[in-house]
């Protein structure tokens, strides 16, 4: 799966967080390091081409926002509030993302790796080439979520939500859990490990005679 990397400039600028405070509601080309964002202006607000390096953003309400061509290298968006965001072309690596709340979203060419997303919830959202790669992603929650090419690669999913979503071409085989929650008749066409079919047959209450 071709996942688009984020469209970076060579040469990005300075931001400093304290200019975005001043109302500004889009903030473009530039770099952000070793800020905790507590704050922003109210209303919908747009980060376009800008690397975030060990930023805080824990606990921030946004009300809109859209993340376009951005990269997150060692970040904190724990308990950040997003719903109905725009998240287009990102890179998340090595990054925090527990309990953050991104349901009814859009979310394309997106690739979160070496991260940890427990109970993050990305409920109603629309997935298209997404990847989660050596993810935690335990208890997170993909209520009647929209799955187009997308990839969990060696993820931890236990306890992780997936009523009413199909998971048709999803391949789970290298992810962990011991119990997911899933809707039966979105299951077919889902790719899973000997194993990981025996706690499935087990789930729907089938006796497995060894």
């Amino acid at each position: 799966m071709k996942i688009d990397k984020p469209k970076l400039p060579k040469e990005l600028y300075e931001i400093d967080v304290a200019s975005l405070l001043d109302e500004d509601r889009y903030i473009s080309r530039g770099i952000i390091r070793s800020w905790g964002i507590n704050e922003l202006p109210e209303g919908k607000i747009t980060f376009d081409q800008i690397h975030f390096q060990d930023v805080s953003f824990d606990g921030v309400q946004f009300e809109q926002v859209e993340f376009i061509d951005c990269r997150f290298d060692r970040c904190d968006l724990s308990n950040v509030n997003m719903g109905d965001a725009i998240l287009h072309r990102l890179e998340i690596n090595q990054s925090k993302l527990v309990g953050m709340q991104c349901s009814q979203s859009r979310l394309g060419h997106i690739l979160i790796q070496d991260s940890v997303a427990n109970y993050a919830s990305f409920s109603f959202s629309q997935f298209k080439n997404v990847r989660f790669q050596q993810t935690a992603l335990s208890k997170s929650d993909f209520f009647e979520s929209g799955f187009t090419k997308v990839e969990l690669d060696s993820c931890e999913l236990d306890g992780a939500n997936f009523t009413e979503t199909s998971l048709a071409t999803i391949d789970l085989s290298s992810c962990t859990y011991e119990q997911v929650t899933v809707s039966v008749d979105k299951l077919a066409g889902c790719t899973v490990s000997t194993e990981q079919a025996l706690g499935f047959a087990k789930s729907l209450g089938l006796v497995i005679k060894e």
